[in-house]
């Protein structure tokens, strides 16, 4: 490493992403901020990188070293790529609908993009068509999804969070049932329709029951990695999972 002294130039740059509180920046942004050209931003970022003052995260992307350090892997995770947010069974958690801590941290986003490891947590990103990109919101640095969405995408992609830490986080009080049944039928899955109903109804939660069972053609697994066992005909599902 070398000197870890702060040019003028550098000092401004640090100043310019400190005030825009901006995650992740890059050469691009550098010449928009300090009016210099590609080759000397690219160069700049070099000196900064050598004394330990930014991190390469990626082609194009670095982030201040001491950001780096100090922020929630769940933030820097959620503003890797843009369009996605902290999502799945890492959203449950960080809501605070459930204590099991996911070892994982999932990401969804609608570019595909490399799984990672940043400071020895796994970062996994799950890739979603354009139409279920909505539901989410930025909280202080996190972007995530709201507390519905976040129970709609894991009965989705059940395989990312287990539906018994799903089915817990219905005590929730302040979800809203509404909401869920709404962002259900905006999503139009047959499956997620059945998991959703049945757990609300299992909870005494369900309300527009119709709604749902209307979206319901065929028969699908409360968990998909298990077997065909304890048929509800109701919602045309195997409930194979084991609930409490």
């Amino acid at each position: 490493m070398e000197s870890t002294s702060v040019s003028k130039r550098e000092a401004e740059l640090i100043d310019a992403v400190d005030e825009k509180g901006m995650m992740f920046f890059g050469p691009r942004d550098v010449r928009r901020f300090l009016g210099i050209t590609a080759r000397n931003a690219y160069q700049l970022l070099r000196r900064m990188k050598q004394k330990g003052l930014v991190i390469h995260v990626e082609r194009g992307k670095y982030v201040l070293r001491e950001r780096w350090g100090e922020t929630d892997i769940r933030a820097l995770a959620s503003n890797l790529v843009t369009p996605s947010y902290l999502g799945l069974w890492s959203a449950l958690h960080f809501h605070h609908m459930t204590e099991q801590v996911p070892r994982t941290v999932f990401v969804v986003t609608t570019r595909r993009t490399e799984d990672r490891e940043i400071r020895g947590n796994e970062i996994r990103f799950v890739t979603v068509r354009e139409e279920l990109m909505f539901g989410y919101e930025r909280l202080s640095d996190t972007v995530v999804s709201t507390p519905e969405k976040t129970v709609v995408d894991c009965l989705l992609f059940p395989k990312h969070a287990p539906v018994s830490v799903v089915n817990d986080a219905l005590a929730r009080d302040d979800l809203d049932v509404d909401i869920l049944v709404d962002y259900c039928v905006r999503v139009g899955s047959g499956a997620l329709a059945a998991r959703l109903g049945y757990l609300l109804e299992r909870n005494g939660m369900l309300e527009r029951a119709d709604e749902l069972k209307g979206l319901v053609t065929s028969y699908t697994k409360l968990d998909p990695s298990g077997d065909e066992t304890s048929p509800a005909s109701d919602w045309k599902l195997y409930v194979n999972v084991n609930l409490q």
